[in-house]
């Protein structure tokens, strides 16, 4: 098995999503709500639970399913703002991937327009 997050277009929903769903479920609620068909296996999509405690990432490749689990023992996600409009996802890199499943922040409130 090889997991190259780099494959492909990672996507986080920053909508609560009920955790005690399992892989099956999570990849409906993609594709009915995201229009992301995991099953082709371009994508990886991040689930955070309400809590933003527990985070489950989905994909698929040509071999199977996959469904790897996140639970922070310290901290909580970081809760992310979007648009009223549209779906609640954001699209992210990888390095962005990796912090925010470390609990780092992704947004901070800017206080001045110089770069710090």
């Amino acid at each position: 098995m090889d997991i190259d997050l780099s494959k492909g277009k990672i996507t986080l929903v920053v909508a609560p999503t009920d955790l005690r769903y399992g892989y099956y479920s999570l990849a409906k609620v993609a594709n009915e709500y995201l229009k992301i068909d995991v099953t082709k296996g371009n994508d990886w999509v991040v689930f955070i639970s309400k809590q933003r405690c527990i985070a489950k990432i989905i994909h698929c490749d040509e071999y199977g399913s996959l469904l790897i689990t996140r639970k922070l023992h310290i901290g909580r996600y970081q809760q992310l703002l979007l648009k009223a409009e549209g779906p609640a996802s954001k699209e992210l890199s990888v390095e962005e991937l990796q912090s925010y499943l470390n609990g780092k922040e992704l947004e901070v409130k800017r206080t001045n327009l110089l770069y710090n």
